[in-house]
């Protein structure tokens, strides 16, 4: 187990016992820790955040970037579905916790993306005990994950932070739909990267979110172990924030769907 005061991208191994597998647990960004099942090229991720990612080296030919539902598939076990891939200085394929139980028994899986220069693809085997693998993944995730006491009274009607909101992805917003737009129109607008934003705390579990490059909207939120879990309106979006006593650290998605397999479409520091 990585201790608190690791230090970023550092890389510790992790004891699993797996013939032909190296298990690693590395320190990221946030307190997150990255644990990592290693066979030669390929790899196998879950952090302690709840993402879970397999991976291969960069084909040559794909940018970097982010290539989403549609430009990108995985097939496991003779099930195609389109995923959420990412080029950094890896080729990474976002998996949902429903996958593990397919990879386990194919031990294997193809990919597909659409680059610049066309479809790419490629097919990945894994040799021994898949299922234990998995299992090893998650449960160095498990021991990285450090409980936080839930207070002893929730704050419900009182509390206002605000600063500042880095949008990620996209810098193109609809003040028409609140949704990002296919492609820019006449009334969108290009949002600055950075921007300031306002989180105050009201009455019945109710929060007022201002985003200066949008109208204020009020939302339900359920609270947890020094966490606000904020559900806006039609289950399109979700918002996550950290309770650190005087600031709030929080992360955005558009579709709460992709909060277990992507990273935030925007995140914010507020105080």
């Amino acid at each position: 187990m990585l201790t608190a005061s690791a230090a970023v991208a550092q890389e510790e191994p992790w004891g699993g016992n797996v013939p032909g597998w190296k298990f690693t647990q590395t320190g990221e960004a946030a307190n997150v820790v990255n644990c990592r099942a290693v066979q030669g090229a390929n790899l196998i991720s879950r952090r302690t955040n709840g993402r879970s990612y397999v991976s291969v080296p960069v084909p040559a030919g794909l940018p970097q970037g982010w290539y989403r539902e549609g430009k990108a598939s995985i097939i496991i076990g003779g099930n195609a579905e389109p995923i959420d891939a990412e080029v950094t200085g890896r080729l990474l394929f976002h998996i949902d916790d429903s996958h593990y139980a397919a990879l386990a028994r194919a031990r294997a899986y193809q990919w597909r993306v659409s680059g610049p220069r066309g479809i790419l693809s490629g097919s990945v085997s894994f040799s021994g005990d898949v299922a234990k693998v998995l299992a090893e993944v998650r449960k160095c995730a498990s021991a990285n994950t450090v409980a936080r006491p839930e207070p002893a009274t929730k704050p419900s009607s009182a509390g206002k932070w605000s600063g500042e909101w880095r949008w990620i992805r996209p810098l193109v917003f609809n003040f028409g739909g609140g949704q990002p737009p296919p492609a820019p129109g006449p009334q969108d607008v290009t949002v600055r990267q950075r921007t300031t934003a306002s989180f105050e705390l009201q009455p019945n579990n109710q929060v007022k979110v201002c985003i200066s490059t949008n109208p204020c909207n009020v939302y339900s939120f359920a609270y947890s172990n020094g966490a606000y879990n904020v559900e806006v309106s039609g289950g399109a979006m979700s918002v996550v924030t950290n309770d650190q006593g005087r600031s709030l650290n929080g992360e955005f998605w558009w579709k709460k769907e992709n909060r277990a397999r992507t990273t935030p479409d925007a995140t914010f520091t507020l105080r």
